[in-house]
């Protein structure tokens, strides 16, 4: 995750509610933008300094619960995006590319701006605690190997993406956020801090998928419509 320093002020930021979506840190989420309220998100985003160009991605419960806020409700662990690319077409919609910076915890919901919803955040650090030995160098070995096995023929694809990925957090929410992994799933990863148990977590469901594999698994791709 980025210097805590580095990252912008959340105590009031956007938030643009999905069912089944989890925006990971280092993760790229495409999003194809149309309703009236979320053109007007997009703009009145893209008028601020290019490094303020955020908003977070939040998922939408079925039901309210200790782990939701708001109504309809939300998950309180949110992904928070910075806008790397955005294009708008003649009719007014927006095609953006939003890559995820780091986790964060609504606090409460604020007024409604332009129709869209608005929420106080914090943001939600890694805990890294002392590994003994080579542990996560080790973690982060198993992590690639058994992803590469899942994806079988779009493992070529996705070695490149793991290469050069040394930093078990990073890895780790690389391979859930592309994976195409259970959403429940990916919440839970979403709300877990802990960066040993995220990976540790990560490690038993890709074990579990090889044991009883079905068809080979293809990155998540496709860009989520509002």
């Amino acid at each position: 995750m980025p210097d805590p320093l580095s990252l912008p002020d959340i105590s009031s930021i956007p938030v643009f509610p999905l069912p089944g979506i989890s925006l990971f840190p280092h993760t790229h989420l495409p999003l194809h933008i149309f309703e009236p309220r979320y053109r007007a998100l997009m703009e009145d985003t893209i008028k601020r300094p290019p490094e303020q160009h955020c908003f977070a991605m939040g998922s939408l419960a079925d039901t309210p619960g200790p782990q939701t806020l708001g109504d309809p409700p939300v998950m309180k662990v949110v992904g928070v995006g910075r806008i790397i690319e955005y294009s708008r077409v003649p009719d007014g919609r927006y095609m953006l590319v939003l890559q995820g910076i780091g986790r964060a915890t609504l606090v409460r919901e604020l007024e409604l701006v332009n129709g869209y919803r608005v929420f106080a955040a914090q943001w939600l650090p890694d805990l890294v605690t002392g590994w003994p030995g080579n542990w996560s160098a080790e973690l982060a070995t198993e992590l690639k190997t058994l992803a590469l096995a899942l994806l079988r023929d779009q493992a070529e694809k996705f070695r490149r993406l793991l290469a050069d990925q040394n930093d078990l957090s990073r890895l780790t929410d690389l391979i859930c956020g592309y994976l195409p992994l259970p959403p429940e799933f990916k919440l839970e990863q979403m709300a877990c801090s802990n960066v040993m148990e995220r990976a540790a977590r990560t490690i038993s469901q890709l074990e579990s998928m090889l044991v009883s594999p079905g068809k080979p698994l293809k990155p998540d791709a496709e860009p989520p419509s509002n």
